[in-house]
């Protein structure tokens, strides 16, 4: 077989013990679907790690690259201007709210959430950062430092970090009775440890509406304008990490539209190109001007091919916004009532989550004790559902939650396909 022989060629030459992946090599895809090297499909719900948001080469897109290619590859922002650079940061501006009116481009997510605290920093003249347990911000150096479930192996945590606890609600992190109450009281936590944490002085929370790598943990929507109060009490920023929330993913274009709050800072990234690396750090102008030249820069950052793809995805989203948006949460609503069956059914299902197209479905031993099932998990996503065509990502403070992240454009019908498989698959591993 040609995957066989492909896998045994990466496993001599790629790094593949950097990561944990489906032992799969892709020829092409096309809307929902993956094919392999032999001919096999796969219906793709991890949308290769949420960014294939509209199913994997759209036509539009295809050919909005292919025409922008025949005009002009090499380029940057910090070199020279495009005028694909123009038009999508105007578009993707104009789904913010106003006050939310300059962006800078870089070419991942780990890059950008480090310039968002950069800015941060130089805005308000200090130092501290507040970072929540078990959130992920990138695998840099850098933003491995304000890494929720950092690696020690990495190096010692930066004296101007400060961890708090996230509220999780099925495992309260502070033992609370309900969701509201496991909000409420680490919502106060930040409070202490903003006003009683001796001469340290905070630039602001980085935080995530929705721990996706954490293991799509939802916090009750109530706490976000509390610790946005709080922060603004203090003169500290909230800079949200919307790259794996953003572009319609949880029912809205953002998820701070649901909250009813405007974050000082926001950093995008998925779904923006549908595929091609692209982030975005979006805040306020007098935020941006703290900023002056040479304090940034980036080789590969808003280079003409990317930002043409994300001219092309914000001017398709923008035109059919209402359509999207209605389509995920309609499906979403369906996919969550047919997931809290499978619960019902299941006994290693122990919780189902999610807004939109974002659900965790956390696998643990069983119900009463709620012991995370990891390696269960893994059999579910890395075995079983992929030999039987479907695409599934592993996520999770204990690795035993599997993220289902279809596109947004999914059907009923591709979704109960789905949920057929996933439910053969957890019957073969719970025997």
């Amino acid at each position: 077989m040609l995957q066989d022989d492909f896998l045994r060629r990466l496993d001599s030459s790629v790094m593949t013990n950097l990561f944990k992946t489906h032992r799969i090599v892709v020829r092409r895809a096309k809307g929902l679907y993956v094919e392999d090297v032999d001919g096999k499909r796969y219906m793709d719900f991890m949308t290769v790690i949420t960014t294939a948001y509209l199913g994997h080469n759209p036509d539009f897109l295809v050919e909005a690259i292919k025409e922008a290619a025949d005009k002009v590859i090499a380029g940057g922002s910090y070199v020279y201007y495009s005028e694909y650079l123009v038009e999508a940061s105007e578009k993707l501006l104009s789904l913010f709210p106003k006050e939310l009116s300059k962006v800078a481009f870089k070419p991942g997510g780990g890059e950008a959430v480090e310039l968002a605290l950069k800015i941060a920093r130089k805005h308000t003249k200090r130092q501290e950062i507040l970072v929540t347990m078990g959130s992920y911000h990138g695998r840099t150096t850098g933003s491995l430092s304000f890494h929720g479930s950092r690696r020690k192996e990495f190096g010692p945590v930066p004296p101007s970090m400060a961890y708090i606890p996230y509220p999780y609600c099925y495992r309260c992190p502070v033992e609370a009775e309900n969701c509201e109450k496991c909000s409420e009281s680490i919502a106060r936590l930040i409070e202490y440890y903003l006003k009683f944490s001796g001469n340290r002085d905070y630039a602001g929370l980085i935080i995530e509406p929705v721990q996706g790598v954490g293991g799509v943990i939802y916090p009750e929507d109530s706490f976000f304008p509390r610790i946005k109060r709080i922060l603004e009490e203090n003169g500290s920023l909230l800079i949200f990490d919307e790259i794996q929330t953003g572009m319609g993913r949880t029912g809205t274009t953002w998820r701070f539209e649901a909250l009813d709050i405007v974050p000082d800072i926001v950093v995008v990234a998925k779904g923006m190109t549908g595929g091609l690396p692209l982030a975005a750090v979006v805040t306020k102008e007098e935020i941006a001007e703290s900023m002056e030249p040479g304090d940034e820069h980036s080789t590969y950052a808003a280079p003409p091919l990317v930002m043409a793809a994300a001219n092309a995805i914000l001017g398709y989203y923008k035109e059919k916004k209402g359509e999207i948006l209605k389509n995920v949460r309609e499906m979403g609503e369906y996919a969550l009532k047919r997931l809290n069956e499978l619960k019902e059914r299941h006994k290693i299902i122990g919780d189902v989550r999610g807004k939109g197209l974002l659900i965790g479905i956390e696998i643990v031993k069983d119900k009463e004790s709620k012991r995370p099932a990891k390696e269960e998990t893994a059999l579910i996503c890395f075995n079983k559902a992929l030999n039987r065509g479907l695409l599934l990502a592993t996520s999770g403070w204990y690795g035993n939650v599997i993220r289902f992240a279809p596109p947004l454009t999914v059907s009923r019908d591709e979704l109960d396909k789905a949920i057929e498989i996933l439910d053969k698959s957890v019957s073969e591993v719970e025997g």
